[in-house]
């Protein structure tokens, strides 16, 4: 099992208590030995491209792999905001409105407020006690709906969405779009792009990648609106065409979304967090990982602190969320005492991984006791 060697795999967990990847993962010994590769690489100048593009396109395939859909139709963008921006830059936008829930990152948020200038309405649906059902969705949509943007789990609760596929039904029925932001979910849980128009995902989170990346899918049908939105040297065929100064052709797939030159050394980090994630598959971590998830749920609740994260298993992901009137303080005092969630907002949030097992648990409610309720 990866958790008992975990010091040795994930050195980031010596010496303290990791419960933080909802905000940033730890990534394997391996990603080390990973970037020296890619400066090897790169050092072979020109020649070296042969391997940082073929390095780059089994990363790719992993990635595509994780989310079960095929390799032509996920493509490695700078970010997940990236991502989302390149939907909203689409051609397609001239009115109607976009749905989300008030559980969304703001990056999930400020991409369609900045659409108003084109007539297009941002509609927050209100949830309650971190819940979130297909009816809310279904009856706030409207014959104006052109796009409903969810996160399959939630940053600020925890909340998983478990009716995509239901939701994508609906959504496609009525002539919209459906765009999931699954930066808090793939590595962790279970993803699927089945009925999923766009999909977004950062990579230095669950995905125990580095900065400067995101994994990007975009249905065959979708790309062709896109391929409107960027265009660059790395997005098109034949690039010194004796016509290049009147006309271009994208290249297939989706890798017609990627303007300029990736990040290569983002890329050898990632195989390195796909390899970890892919040798255990994340249906095995989250079943693994479940019964941390409602110890810590029960410990909370016996310790009187209200939950912000749904009590249904189905809602469940990796993330456990509840209130404190001095939700900084408290993760100071935590992390006095080597215990690192994450706190602010009015909440604290922990945050359990591959590398994470009981013994961790164990440490966080023993530094929460010896912290006490309040300040």
């Amino acid at each position: 099992m990866i958790d008992e060697q975990k010091a040795s795999r994930f050195p980031g967990t010596e010496g303290r208590t990791y419960l933080d990847t909802a905000a940033e993962g730890l990534p394997p010994a391996s990603m080390v030995d990973a970037l020296q590769e890619y400066a090897r690489d790169k050092n072979l100048g020109t020649p070296g491209r042969v391997r940082l593009h073929e390095v780059e396109r089994g990363v790719t395939a992993s990635a595509a792999r994780l989310l079960g859909a095929p390799a032509e139709d996920v493509v490695l963008l700078p970010n997940a905001s990236e991502g989302l921006n390149l939907l909203a830059n689409s051609p397609q936008w001239s009115g109607g409105e976009v749905l989300i829930s008030d559980l969304e990152f703001p990056s999930n948020v400020a991409p369609w407020l900045r659409l108003r200038g084109q007539g297009v309405s941002l509609k927050v649906m209100p949830t309650r006690h971190g819940t979130v059902t297909l009816d809310d969705y279904l009856s706030r949509m409207t014959s104006a709906t052109r796009l409903v943007s969810v996160s399959q789990v939630s940053y600020k609760s925890g909340t998983q969405i478990s009716f995509l596929r239901e939701l994508s039904e609906e959504v496609h029925g009525r002539g919209a779009l459906l765009c999931v932001d699954a930066t808090q979910a793939l590595g962790r849980v279970p993803v699927s792009v089945e009925g999923v128009d766009f999909l977004v995902a950062s990579t230095y989170k669950w995905l125990l990648g580095s900065h400067g990346l995101g994994v990007v899918y975009a249905s065959p049908a979708l790309r062709e609106e896109l391929r409107g939105s960027t265009a660059g040297w790395y997005s098109i065929q034949d690039l010194f065409s004796p016509h290049r100064f009147e006309a271009f052709s994208h290249k297939d797939g989706a890798a017609a979304l990627m303007a300029g030159m990736p990040n290569f050394p983002g890329i050898y980090a990632l195989r390195e967090g796909l390899n970890a994630i892919l040798a255990e598959g994340p249906e095995r971590i989250d079943e693994r990982l479940r019964p941390l998830v409602r110890e810590l749920r029960a410990g909370l609740a016996e310790r009187g602190f209200e939950l912000l994260t749904p009590a249904g298993e189905e809602f469940a992901s990796g993330i456990v969320a509840f209130t404190h009137h001095k939700p900084e303080w408290l993760g100071a005092e935590l992390a006095r005492q080597n215990v690192i969630v994450w706190a602010g907002d009015g909440r604290v949030r922990v945050s359990v991984h591959l590398y994470n097992n009981a013994a961790d648990i164990g440490s966080f409610f023993a530094a929460l006791d010896r912290v006490g309720k309040s300040s």
